[in-house]
């Protein structure tokens, strides 16, 4: 049982990090293209709107990869794993927090008085 769990989590926890990677990727290419085609038709390009959206992704991203790396200890959980995870943890929780705040920022500006 505990082996067909390990093989199990040996393709999930790749998974995982691709979809939190491809998350990112793709709002990151979105908001180049949306950058890009206000600048060529000489439209005003509503920056806030861009950096939400990517900051958004940027915070689910985080959460995917995350969640790879609470899988990946469960496969070896020695104490230099569950050290390295934490630390992991504690500077991608400091990181997603800015990037929330940042976000909730712009937001209270886009908001009209």
């Amino acid at each position: 049982m505990e082996e067909t769990l390990t093989q199990a989590l040996g393709f999930i926890v790749p998974l995982v990090e691709a979809c939190g990677a491809l998350i990112i990727v793709l709002e990151v290419l979105r908001t180049i293209v949306r950058y890009l085609l206000a600048f060529f038709r000489r439209d005003p390009v509503h920056m806030r709107g861009l950096r939400v959206r990517l900051g958004r992704s940027m915070v689910m991203g985080l959460e995917f990869q995350v969640a790879a790396d609470i899988l990946k200890t469960a496969l070896s959980p020695t104490w230099n794993d569950i050290l390295l995870l934490a630390a992991l943890i504690g500077l991608r929780t400091v990181l997603n927090y800015l990037l929330e705040y940042e976000l909730r920022t712009l937001e209270a500006d886009e908001r009209p008085s």
